[in-house]
């Protein structure tokens, strides 16, 4: 019996030796998750496991090629780049500051063609291996690789910004990657030229995107013709480095984070952890909710009254503008879609009022959404600034006025009778509702000289044709949906009306609201912000005048935490959100 204890005590002393010496070389290449447990008796250590849900599951976080909800959420949870929007003292503004990046870009060169960006030398991957210099150029290599096409590159390619030196010819295959604009000063530093002059705030939002991707998976996950990657499509084919480290991945079912105590700003993380479960159904998440099973729930409409006095929800503006897209390329009925007299029937046409009291929304007559940020060092929204060219939404609505404008695009397309055919999908209860209140209210309004048709079309076939298609100009007449812009900055709403917007949004051109366009993002956002925010009131006057679409009602989200729940900020900031990976739990 003492021979076997003294075996056993030999072998547990001996893999103590192996595992003091770096674990199994296996291992080397892939992240561990280094993250440890809270401490009970440090009242100030990370405390809990924040349970949440994705309504899909996450093909990839290589996020050069995704663009999914689901999958931006994941990859913004476990990935790291150079600024990162962070949230004001206050509490209820943010700006773009230095993640990854030592400072904010330095300008090199009088003109401000040239920019140098230092990294700080202390950041790891989730295995431990040095974050340097090298890392941030494969990344931007590979985002604008000619072979990959992958569909993010044209962030950078079309950047509004600013645009990085070749890096379109390198993207299109022209020029070698030798003659793009970003180049190696030392380990820890990177010299960016540009095409044209900028701002010290322009490059440095430019830079805020990619994040970044691990070299050596990324290459041992490409194919052999090197035109695909199966990098971040698996927990073995991902490498994190922000704040949270991906720990579990069970596809379309759960996906689990973990602190990841290397991160730069690891002290401001005070959950252990996030716990994601994929559930479709809104019934169903609210289920998992009552029974205390996950922390958060967006409220469905048809629940808000249930919840109208529950401390634990808020309000707040996402994606919530909705639109009647009207699709003016449409040659059908003589060109009826494109007369602004026929558009202005819709506009007047429209209860708004009778939608907003139903679906307990609010008339809009705007373009912004009210999610966009004018000012956000102020915490200032674009929409709290005064604009008399905005009419009262609530008075929009006039019969006689809409059957005027009617008869007088009758009359410029020579035609007595029309229709407009609303296209809509049956998964969303809200739009369904307003689709059909538009319809009874235009049978209302224009009689038997005007037909209101309502076709059922798939998801994914919605998102298809609201977009305006030359090759094919009468996919669509009219449906109804939001757009969602960058909420960061207000310049960002007007790049889909530019007549050089590729692909097409809308079947508009307007030169006058191209040159402001342009004008406009030739200003320093921050320090010339008075002057970009009258020339974006400028733009939203000209689209609302044209009605490239036809603003409906804005459409509040509402959510509810659980109560172990602590939120870092003022409940919702605009254009930054609730900041959920800074809470704190308390069970």
């Amino acid at each position: 019996m003492k021979k076997y204890l003294a075996l056993i005590l030999a072998l547990i002393m001996l893999a103590a030796a192996f595992a003091g010496c770096g674990g199994d070389p296996d291992d080397e290449g892939k992240q561990v998750d280094n993250s440890s447990s809270a401490d009970d008796t440090d009242p100030n250590a990370p405390h809990g496991i924040y349970r949440t849900t994705l309504s899909t599951g996450v093909a990839t976080v290589n996020m050069f090629t995704t663009n999914g909800v689901s999958e931006s959420e994941i990859a913004g949870q476990t990935g790291i780049r150079l600024y990162i929007d962070r949230l004001n003292e206050t509490k209820d503004g943010w700006s773009w500051q230095p993640e990854l990046a030592a400072d904010f870009p330095k300008q090199m060169d009088d003109s401000g063609l040239v920019w140098q960006i230092t990294i700080k030398d202390y950041c790891k991957w989730a295995n431990g291996d040095d974050i340097t210099i090298d890392d941030v150029i494969y990344t931007f290599k590979m985002k604008l690789d000619p072979l990959l096409v992958n569909l993010t590159a044209s962030g950078l390619v079309n950047n509004s910004f600013c645009i990085i030196k070749n890096c379109e010819e390198y993207q299109i295959g022209a020029y070698p990657w030798e003659e793009v604009g970003l180049k190696k000063v030392d380990e820890y530093t990177l010299e960016v030229t540009l095409e044209k002059p900028a701002s010290r705030i322009d490059v440095q939002r430019m830079m805020t995107d990619p994040y970044l991707v691990y070299e050596p998976l990324f290459e041992e996950c490409m194919n052999k013709d090197r035109d695909a990657t199966t990098y971040g499509t698996s927990i073995d084919t991902y490498m994190s480095a922000g704040p949270f480290i991906l720990t579990e991945w069970i596809q379309d079912a759960k996906y689990s984070l973990r602190r990841n105590p290397n991160y730069v700003f690891a002290d401001e993380i005070k959950i252990e952890g996030i716990d994601y479960k994929v559930v479709v159904d809104d019934g169903t998440r609210m289920q998992l909710f009552l029974n205390g099973e996950i922390d958060k729930v967006s409220l469905v409409y048809t629940e808000w009254e249930n919840y109208e006095d529950d401390p634990r929800v808020y309000e707040y503006f996402g994606d919530s503008l909705m639109y009647m897209f009207v699709n003016m390329g449409n040659t059908e009925q003589n060109g009826l879609l494109g007369e602004l007299d026929f558009r202005r029937a819709l506009y007047w046409g429209m209860d708004r009022v009778e939608i907003a009291n139903t679906l307990g929304v609010y008339p809009a007559s705007r373009l912004v959404r009210r999610a966009v940020m004018g000012n956000p060092n102020e915490g200032k929204a674009f929409v709290e600034y005064p604009a008399d060219y905005l009419p009262d939404p609530t008075r929009i609505y006039d019969v006689q006025k809409a059957n005027e404008y009617l008869d007088k695009a009758y009359e410029a397309v020579n035609i007595t009778s029309g229709h407009l055919e609303i296209f809509m999908t049956g998964t969303n209860a809200h739009l369904k509702a307003a689709t059909e209140m538009l319809q009874k209210q235009y049978t209302n309004t224009f009689g038997d000289k005007f037909d209101t048709r309502i076709r059922l079309v798939a998801a994914g076939t919605a998102l298809d044709l609201r977009r305006y298609n030359p090759a094919d100009p009468n996919a669509f007449e009219a449906t109804i949906g939001s757009m969602l812009p960058g909420a960061d900055d207000p310049r960002r709403t007007f790049g889909f009306y530019r007549s050089d917007y590729s692909p097409p949004r809308f079947a508009y051109k307007n030169e006058e609201f191209d040159e402001l366009y342009y004008e406009a993002w030739e200003l320093d956002f921050i320090n010339e912000n008075d002057a970009v925010i009258a020339i974006c009131q400028e733009m939203e006057k000209i689209i609302l005048e044209d009605l490239v679409n036809i603003p409906i009602y804005e459409r509040p989200e509402k959510v509810i935490f659980s109560d172990r729940v602590k939120l870092i900020g003022n409940g919702y900031v605009e254009g930054w959100g609730f900041g959920e990976r800074y809470m704190t739990i308390e069970d």
